[in-house]
């Protein structure tokens, strides 16, 4: 589609440029708002049924409103997700009961997120004029623009609570190693017992945001990044540096959840993209407001051609593609399917 669209603006250009010289004989200047935001344009005839039109759109959302919840241990695919969510708060509450005796921080087991939206565009379209009265016209044309179209990411007031979660996985990963937790001056400060014991059958705390849609293998051999001991017989379980997953085996059947741990700046993120070239065609009815017919108002409609957007998190993981979403907001924030209807108000004025 982009390579017609591409050759279709190329023949109009040619064929306009050849049968006349052109000439700046007239500039318009637009203020428009519509589906793909706010901006201006510059429009000039480039024949006396073409005209060649260039400008920028901008459009800029943010909002809050995805919630999610801090997991305690990975979910049984064999249970309901409520079921999983009951298990895991019972575990969370004795858990942020603990820590914050130590840190003396109010552990909150649910966090925000906020989707940054930005889609900016220069475009650069030509209108064909069809019949001798030039109130409707046809448009091709392109938008360039940013492709990260959405960001998602924690908020500043939550990034305590990710903290803990990090803080909590490297004590459990301490636990299962039979490491201490903190070794000073030849100092070694061990947590109790009967809390290590609790973190180990408990699990890592993570965020839960979909079921993998299909098996995942290892690309790459895997190593595991920590000791652990079996706590009963004191067996060495795996070394850190051993190999977890060999290159091809399997380590997410179908089914299984996805859990998302913070990245190293205790933040967990996600990106949707999109192509930066967008094809554009469409239509358009102009009218003029004033006797002079320097001032005048179009309607615009038309499709924008992008790409199927692909959404990954901060690990590298493929939501569209490798997940089924169990969180219904943020699901539903995901952009929209191809193609993307424009439908915008156009204000022009003749500046000669």
């Amino acid at each position: 589609m982009e390579k017609i669209l591409y050759t279709a603006i190329v023949f109009v250009l040619s064929c306009t440029t050849s049968s006349a010289q052109f000439r700046l004989n007239h500039l318009d200047l637009s203020v428009t708002g519509g589906s793909d935001g706010v901006g201006f344009e510059l429009a000039t005839p480039i024949s006396d049924r073409f005209r060649l039109r260039t400008g920028a759109s901008f459009l800029k959302m943010s909002s809050n409103d995805i919630k999610f919840d801090i997991e305690v241990g990975d979910f049984d695919p064999q249970l309901t997700l409520e079921q999983n969510k009951a298990l895991s708060a019972e575990k969370f509450t004795k858990i942020a009961t603990t820590l914050g005796g130590v840190t003396g921080e109010q552990l909150d087991q649910q966090i925000s997120i906020i989707r940054d939206y930005s889609f900016n565009n220069f475009k650069l379209l030509i209108d064909f004029y069809p019949w001798k009265k030039k109130n409707w016209y046809f448009t091709a044309g392109f938008f360039w623009g940013n492709n990260t179209i959405h960001k998602y990411y924690n908020t500043t007031t939550d990034m305590t609570e990710l903290m803990m979660v990090t803080m909590y996985n490297n004590m459990r990963k301490s636990a299962l190693a039979e490491e201490p937790l903190i070794t000073y001056n030849g100092h070694s400060v061990y947590l109790p017992y009967s809390f290590t014991s609790d973190i180990i059958d408990y699990g890592d705390m993570s965020i839960v945001i979909g079921q993998y849609q299909h098996d995942v293998y290892a690309q790459n051999d895997i190593l595991w990044d920590y000791d652990a001991i079996d706590p009963v017989t004191g067996e060495i379980l795996h070394q850190k540096g051993d190999i977890r997953y060999a290159k091809g085996d399997l380590i997410h059947k179908q089914g299984d959840y996805y859990h998302m741990q913070p990245d190293e700046n205790n933040m967990v993120k996600a990106s949707s993209k999109i192509n930066s070239f967008r094809p554009y065609i469409g239509m358009g009815y102009e009218t003029f407001l004033t006797k002079d017919k320097r001032t005048s108002l179009s309607l615009n409609a038309g499709l924008l051609f992008i790409n199927i957007p692909k959404t990954s998190t901060h690990d590298g993981l493929d939501v569209d593609n490798d997940l089924w979403l169990t969180n219904r907001d943020f699901e539903k924030s995901l952009p929209w399917s191809p193609p993307y209807p424009v439908f915008n108000l156009r204000i022009t004025r003749r500046l000669f």
